[in-house]
């Protein structure tokens, strides 16, 4: 592998985990959303 792929391999997992990390956190906030809506209504 050429140092030019594996800088282009590096770029597009480092952005795929970015695009995980942001959904698992709006996940976890959506989650944790509801909660608080379902403690709100009693």
């Amino acid at each position: 592998m050429t140092p030019e792929e594996q800088a282009l391999f590096e770029r597009r997992r480092r952005a795929r985990n970015w695009a995980i990390l942001a959904a698992l956190g709006a996940l976890a906030l959506l989650f944790y959303l509801i909660s608080v809506v379902r403690l709100l209504r009693g």
